[in-house]
């Protein structure tokens, strides 16, 4: 596939004819190290205008993102599963009354799972809510905070296939060649 594994291209809803045809022009990998010091760049960009008390990290890619800016802000962090194809929000947060959040995710398109986000912690009490995603679509949706902005299909270390399920290679990245 050039890049990522089946688990990626498959989570990512990446187009059969996108994934064969000339991956490297579509396709921008973004290994560990890197989201390290793009993780590292966001938390500073959002500290300059915003200090938020919780960071809510949407399930599962926001729980990477959103554990990292949670300990570069000093903030509280929160996982939030968010039901994609349903009305309601997702499951009930502990109580966030008076306090400042931060939902994020790894990629922002339409906006409508970081919308269902914000309005899980308005539900929980939070006073103030923004939105922080690593990628932004140019088109889509505008968080008020992000680090990227492209059309690219990205792919993030968490887009592997962890678990060694499905005969997709050896289970952990980390084990080749040892």
């Amino acid at each position: 596939m050039g890049v990522g594994d089946a688990h990626a291209v498959k989570r990512l809803g990446i187009p059969a004819r996108q994934s064969r045809a000339r991956p490297q022009s579509r396709v921008r990998e973004i290994s560990w190290a890197e989201f390290g010091g793009i993780a590292r760049e966001l938390a500073e960009a959002v500290g300059r205008r915003y200090r938020p008390d919780v960071v809510l990290g949407v399930v599962n890619g926001g729980v990477f993102v959103g554990g990292a800016l949670a300990g570069s802000l000093g903030a509280e962090f929160l996982p939030a599963k968010i039901e994609k194809r349903s009305r309601i929000a997702g499951e009930r947060l502990p109580s966030l009354k008076g306090k400042r959040v931060l939902a994020v995710d790894d990629v922002s398109v339409t906006g409508q799972t970081l919308g269902k986000a914000t309005a899980l912690a308005l539900q929980a009490g939070a006073v103030e809510v923004r939105t922080a995603a690593l990628v932004v679509r140019p088109k889509g949706n505008r968080t008020d905070f992000h680090a990227i902005e492209t059309d690219e299909v990205v792919v993030f270390g968490w887009d592997y296939q962890l678990d060694g399920g499905g005969g997709a290679g050896p289970g952990d990245p980390g084990e080749v060649g040892v």
